[in-house]
């Protein structure tokens, strides 16, 4: 695996949790101050592919641990999201919900017990990660164009609501399971995907300006969630994204962006407290022709303070809120990989 990869990986996850961080922050505000900020249509632009971009550029590197060793891939894969999901699901709701946890702790308790099945939106991602590796892992050997085929039947059936369970994580299973398992077969044509387009950077723009207009055009129809629309626009966006990641390596002052790729489940499990806390300080003193300006800050203000935290405690004892404790892995695992949220180098992801 070569180190350029990584990096426009790196690019790429970075695209997604910023525009993840946005969508929150912008859907949240727009309810707080109740009426639409210019960066609205912006994020509703980007929902065709977001989600499906996240969850194949997280199943590139499966193949390096799928196969192997059941305690090693159960520590790194399941445990490990596990343990963040619910450490974080505390913290989140103790910060947010701090009169409910003083005032009835009981029914705090019965929150935190319900999130087990029914996770929070703000940590959905996370804990299907979960849901996918665990699946993954007990399907490895089926054919794996029946197990696509099925996926994407199952996509376009649920993420166009012909199918509601009336359970998120079924829901969603069904909606995006399709581009994780294809992120991880896909994955040497990926790698062979940006070493061809890697020396072709005017075309390459031509291309993915093409596509931006061609999923606005989508997204303004009001077609975007229709069956095998979605479910084109969900890869065509990924391609896209990676693309794109492969461009703006090229790009020295943009390596904050690969920054925040690397670091992106920090962002992500962070980013919900100090979102809040800026939101309401701008809406204490919010205008209507800066609610689009407050909305950008607010998002930056969101990725960059959780990388300024992880800085500060990664060497205290609060270095456990991203580094699950050696004592909590399995034993055959301690040795074996590592338990941090941060990938490993690029001479080490060969033995992940």
């Amino acid at each position: 695996m070569q180190h350029g990869r990584i990096n426009w990986v790196d690019h790429a996850k970075g695209i997604c949790i910023l525009l993840i961080v946005a969508i929150y922050t912008t859907s949240s505000y727009d309810a707080l101050i109740q009426h639409d900020s210019w960066l609205t249509p912006i994020v509703a632009w980007s929902s065709p592919f977001l989600i499906p971009a996240f969850f194949f550029l997280a199943a590139l590197f499966l193949n390096l641990s799928l196969f192997g060793s059941t305690k090693h891939f159960f520590d790194r894969k399941i445990l490990h999201f596990a343990y963040f999901y619910l450490i974080w699901l505390v913290i989140q709701k103790a910060t947010l919900d701090a009169s409910l946890l003083v005032n009835a702790p009981t029914a705090f308790m019965a929150d935190v017990l319900r999130a087990l099945v029914e996770p929070t939106d703000s940590l959905m991602l996370v804990y299907m990660l979960v849901v996918f590796h665990a699946l993954t892992r007990l399907i490895r050997f089926l054919p794996a164009r029946k197990v696509f085929i099925a996926a994407a039947l199952a996509q376009m059936a649920f993420a166009t609501g012909w199918i509601d369970t009336g359970w998120s994580v079924a829901n969603m299973f069904g909606a995006w399971y399709v581009f994780f398992f294809a992120g991880f077969v896909a994955a040497p044509h990926v790698f062979e995907f940006a070493d061809r387009v890697s020396g072709h950077t005017q075309p390459l723009w031509n291309v993915l300006l093409g596509w931006a207009l061609a999923n606005a055009a989508f997204v303004v129809l009001g077609v975007s969630g229709l069956p095998v629309i979605s479910l084109a626009l969900g890869f065509s966006g990924t391609a896209a994204v990676i693309a794109l990641g492969i461009q703006l390596n090229r790009i020295g002052w943009l390596a904050i962006i690969g920054y925040a790729g690397r670091h992106c489940l920090i962002i992500y499990l962070t980013f919900l407290i100090p979102m809040t806390a800026l939101q309401h300080g701008f809406a204490a003193n919010e205008r209507t022709g800066n609610a689009g300006l407050a909305c950008l800050a607010i998002t930056l203000g969101a990725v960059v303070l959780p990388l300024v935290f992880f800085r500060l405690v990664r060497e205290t004892p609060l270095s456990v809120l991203y580094r699950r404790p050696r004592r909590l892995r399995l034993m055959n695992a301690r040795n074996n990989g590592s338990a941090s949220l941060l990938p490993p180098p690029p001479t080490a992801a060969r033995n992940a």
